[in-house]
């Protein structure tokens, strides 16, 4: 593998913790080069020992037409092209893509570089199976949110070589009036645990026990289509197919029935935990482990066993 890009997201002037995982990751793989286009102001902190990489730093703009895309494709021109899987990456990755006539692929939960030649396994018919490929021609790559980075050694600070930003062309008729940031301290397409509840709660103000039970594991809350169309959650927070797709290592599922709909949007959970006092809920059917009984009454005591530890 000659030259690596990794689009990277950041958080409060920080790589997120899946960029840095990506990074280590593909940095085991000896590239001659490493890349990193930032989305957003990252601060790097250089050290004599660490690989030199050189950093590009993305504006946080509308990447809306092949036209706005045309000076990134000029850098990464012979590069092969990493992200994980977000809203904005993706839709980022397939532009460019489909801009450079380049193959794609996306979904991606193991991979390996031999010889030339990637091998990968990804998911496929929304999380239902996987699928085994190798590729001599891929140049742009998505991996899954809980890809597997087994082995991968920690990510020591940067050495930069370059660091240069780059903006949009202005060509594009396309822009962006206002920004409004979803708040919450984990962000729920980038979770790696959630806890998700539905209407099995009956009342909103019930949602206090799906909370501090996600509190209590460091999760992200999300809920199914019913509870948000019935605004007791906010909608950004709706997980399904026409909702946000998620892919975490434990989905937690509470008084969800498990109806296709939203089994389409967390297909991609490694594991999948089911509480539902219906035995015959379609969901049992989905999931790793199930737990048969109240939520009300089960969740209050799984919080006190995880904050007793």
């Amino acid at each position: 593998m000659n030259k690596v890009a990794i689009i990277a997201q950041t958080k409060e002037g920080q790589l997120s913790d899946t960029s840095k995982q990506l990074i280590s990751f593909l940095s085991s793989f000896k590239p001659e080069s490493i890349l990193i286009l930032a989305i957003g102001d990252v601060k790097f902190t250089s050290t004599a020992s660490s690989r030199p990489v050189d950093v590009i730093h993305l504006a946080e703009g509308l990447w809306s037409d092949s036209s706005t895309v045309q000076p990134l494709l000029s850098v990464l021109d012979g590069f092969h092209v990493f992200g994980i899987k977000s809203i904005q990456i993706d839709n980022l990755l397939s532009l460019l893509a489909a801009s450079a006539k380049k193959e794609m692929v996306s979904g991606i939960q193991q991979l390996q570089f031999s010889n030339g030649t990637f091998i990968i396994s990804k998911s496929i018919f929304s999380g239902k199976a996987s699928l085994s490929l190798t590729s001599q021609s891929a140049t742009y790559f998505s991996l899954n949110r809980n890809f597997d980075f087994s082995g991968s050694v920690e990510l020591s600070e940067q050495n930069v070589g370059t660091s240069t930003s780059l903006i949009q062309s202005t060509t594009s008729e396309a822009s962006i009036k206002t920004l409004k940031p979803i708040t919450g301290s984990i962000p729920l397409p980038e979770a790696t645990l959630v806890v998700g509840a539905g209407r099995g709660f009956k009342d909103p103000g019930n949602w206090t026990i799906v909370e501090d039970l996600a509190k209590a594991l460091g999760a992200a809350t999300a809920c199914s289509k019913p509870v948000s169309d019935l605004n007791w959650r906010p909608h950004h927070e709706h997980v399904g197919q026409t909702g946000v797709k998620i892919s975490p290592n434990l989905y937690i599922a509470c008084g969800i029935s498990g109806a296709i709909q939203h089994l389409a949007g967390v297909n991609g959970s490694r594991i999948v935990v089911v509480i539902n006092n219906d035995p015959e809920a379609p969901f049992f059917k989905h999931a790793d482990y199930g737990i048969v009984g109240d939520v009300n009454d089960i969740l209050p005591r799984l919080t006190k066993k995880l904050q007793s530890h």
